[in-house]
């Protein structure tokens, strides 16, 4: 089952929606295997004016050029943070989990936390990509040239990235899935096993995989509804309310009821 991503990656996204705009471009069929989807985000700000964006990440690897920059960007563990200054732009391609793996052949375990220019990661140059996509002002076509970048140069079909991939969709879709155990049964691994290959190809272990799909949920259950968080705590599969605390405050950076209170606010 194909998982669906969409925005609630963007933490606080009601203040997030005031400072820039962002919108998802699908991915041709050719790159179906490969591509979860292209995203764009541009901003205007007033002159002196700065917003700090914050993403929770889903367990990807974004391939990105912006206004000052092409880059490739591994799994991120923590909260992510991007300053916005000014007027500028993004145009990025997001990766189905597992499936940027094809285009290195070395595990992208290397690149988690980590954020390389696209020519050092892809051994190609981006000089000409740079400067087709900066004098393009609409994102559709922007997403366009980005594509034909990757149409180039494809890997072939990589059976396990395309696994894999399918059992991050499903802890993805399911609050049910809890477990390293569960996902290796369906996946049909031993959980050593499971446990190796995700490193390799997702760039960290299954059990961070759920806990960072479980805490997207709190999020975005405390951005939108009141909460029961002791509840929501044995739902995701946290051992109790301080557990969950705990986690959501070292990846997010606030406590969940916090949390909650500024996203509602806003």
């Amino acid at each position: 089952m194909r998982q669906r991503i969409g925005e609630a990656a963007i933490l606080r996204p009601k203040l997030s929606s005031r400072h820039f705009n962002y919108r998802r471009h699908e991915a041709p069929s050719e790159l179906s295997d490969f591509v979860e989807n292209l995203w764009s985000v541009t901003w205007d700000l007033p002159a002196g004016a700065s917003y700090t964006a914050e993403v929770l990440p889903y367990p990807s690897v974004n391939l990105s050029v912006t206004n000052t920059e092409a880059d490739v960007t591994g799994l991120v563990r923590r909260r992510y943070d991007r300053r916005l200054i000014g007027r500028g732009f993004a145009i990025g391609v997001r990766f189905r989990p597992a499936c940027f793996r094809p285009f290195v052949g070395w595990p992208v375990s290397q690149m988690t936390d980590k954020h390389r220019p696209i020519a050092d990661v892809l051994g190609r140059p981006t000089v000409e990509l740079r400067q087709r996509i900066e004098r393009e002002e609409n994102q559709t076509r922007r997403a366009g040239i980005l594509t034909a970048f990757l149409l180039e140069d494809l890997p072939p079909r990589d059976e396990t990235a395309l696994l894999l991939a399918d059992m991050v969709s499903r802890i993805g879709n399911d609050r049910g899935i809890t477990r390293v155990s569960e996902v290796a049964a369906l996946a049909q691994m031993s959980v050593r096993s499971l446990q190796r290959v995700f490193g390799d190809y997702v760039g960290a272990g299954p059990k961070w995989v759920i806990q960072r799909f479980r805490l997207q949920d709190a999020a975005r259950a405390a951005a939108s509804e009141s909460v029961d968080w002791s509840s929501l705590a044995v739902e995701l599969g946290f051992s109790d309310q301080a557990h969950l605390t705990r986690a959501f405050t070292a990846t997010i950076g606030a406590p969940p009821a916090t949390y909650a209170r500024q996203a509602q606010a806003d």
